[in-house]
């Protein structure tokens, strides 16, 4: 196998790992848009979710997971910094995939 080959498909298993964790995160974002509760304190993690997505985007995707599974069980607020959150996490960690792919193929 070329090391070109190799880089695409590294580039292709990752995205099939995000994928399916993409449609998770979806269903995540509208049951904790329905469960959230404007009177009840903001959630941390949707504010780290939100830096994180900025600073290490995986890690962002990360905390965003947990601060949207805990907003759809506790009804707490913080829901749109943790579904901006989200969706930054991803775009830029598929952004930076395609970049490192185009680096090894440039190569």
């Amino acid at each position: 196998m070329t090391p070109a080959a190799a880089s695409v498909l590294v580039f292709v298993l990752c995205l099939a790992v995000l994928a399916p964790l993409a449609v998770l995160g979806y269903r995540q974002t509208r049951r904790a848009i329905a469960a959230t509760d404007p009177r009840l304190g903001s959630n941390f993690f949707a504010g780290v979710a939100f830096l994180f997505a900025f600073l290490a985007s995986p890690i962002g995707i990360l905390f965003a997971h947990l601060s949207l599974r805990q907003i759809a069980r506790t009804g707490a607020s913080g829901v749109g910094l943790a579904i901006a959150g989200f969706y930054i996490s991803y775009t830029l960690t598929v952004v930076q995939l395609a970049l490192l792919l185009g680096i090894s193929l440039a190569t």
